[in-house]
């Protein structure tokens, strides 16, 4: 079942494009990323609740049972979490002992505290269990991981995961990628010249690359290699020890080397060949990551490990399951 679908859909405020090319669809259980600004999430937030018109395009809803949450949204620090979430379980006519669901959102040991005491990890599943007990079909939320530890990721993680079993579709938006592959299976970036542009990075078969034997012949070292990447009228060339990974996105290769992204004709795979005399190693279909970069790996849940770059603390590479122990095995540990 579509609960949302937009069609062509653009949105422009005080003379200024915010939106456009935006097509998607929202179905039941789907779990979307879409990675953009704040203000663009705003817009697209208020769209799809019909809070204001597009300025061209379509937008047809068979629901009205749609949420949102927004990064600097509030709560009521002078109630303790239980007298929150018991004022919002009557707005909602929520049929259930809010008890139930405590452990579901790791709320137990601050369930008499004030709101105003607790951590930002917490703060973020208390909002999440405040929103599950409306049951929304579907709930729009902006960047729930910024802010948050290690360990309040992983609870929000399986927060949402409880959220989701209720068939409730969520469209979350943020400026890390590496975010929204931890919370969705379907991603888009917004691209201010070209829209909204579905990503390759969870295509058909995502592990399969990796099962695969290799029948080439071993590599061997090359003595000289520089990654190239045009750019206008001149061409650029890297050194891989200046590489600190490789991204595909729709299909093309995206050299990241410190904050920028150079685009290459090379593909994913022609660059795994050549870079993987040089410490680089694939970690996941889309992510090709230059080994002597990576400081920390860490493990959300037993299918779900994210690789933390030396210098770089908020990017997050995912790590494929089925590459777990090949890594292991060249890193030694």
């Amino acid at each position: 079942m579509t609960f949302v679908s937009l069609n062509q859909v653009m949105k422009e405020e005080a003379h200024r494009m915010i939106l456009k090319n935006v097509d998607l669809v929202i179905g039941e259980s789907s779990q979307i990323g879409i990675k953009m600004s704040n203000e663009e999430s705003v817009v697209l937030f208020d769209l799809i609740k019909g809070r204001i018109p597009p300025s061209s395009g379509h937008i047809h809803r068979e629901t009205e049972s749609i949420l949102s949450h927004m990064k600097e949204d509030g709560l009521y620090d002078s109630l303790t979490v239980q007298g929150y979430l018991k004022f919002f379980k009557q707005l909602a006519d929520f049929p259930d002992p809010l008890e139930d669901s405590i452990a579901a959102f790791s709320l137990l040991d601050v369930w008499d505290t004030k709101i105003k005491k607790l951590t930002d990890d917490q703060k973020s599943r208390v909002s999440l269990f405040r929103m599950s007990m409306f049951s929304p079909d579907v709930l729009l939320i902006e960047n729930p991981l910024t802010n948050l530890s290690g360990e309040g990721i992983d609870l929000y993680l399986k927060a949402v995961e409880h959220v989701r079993s209720g068939n409730t579709a969520t469209v979350i938006t943020s400026n890390s990628i590496e975010d929204l592959l931890l919370l969705s299976s379907e991603i888009y970036r917004y691209n201010q010249t070209t829209g909204l542009e579905k990503t390759d990075l969870f295509a058909e078969d995502p592990d399969q690359i990796f099962m695969q034997k290799k029948e080439s012949e071993p590599l061997k070292p090359n003595r000289v290699f520089k990654v190239t990447c045009k750019l206008a009228d001149k061409t650029i060339f890297f050194s891989p020890d200046e590489i600190d990974y490789i991204e595909s996105i729709n299909s093309v290769s995206h050299i990241r080397v410190n904050e920028e992204y150079f685009p290459t004709d090379l593909t994913m795979n022609d660059l795994e060949g050549k870079l993987i005399t040089f410490g680089f190693f694939r970690c996941h279909r889309s992510y090709l990551v230059n080994l002597q970069r990576v400081s920390e790996l860490i493990s959300y849940s037993k299918n779900s490990y994210t690789l933390i770059l030396k210098g770089h603390p908020n990017v997050k590479l995912p790590l494929s399951r089925t590459r777990l122990e090949e890594m292991k095995q060249l890193l030694d540990f």
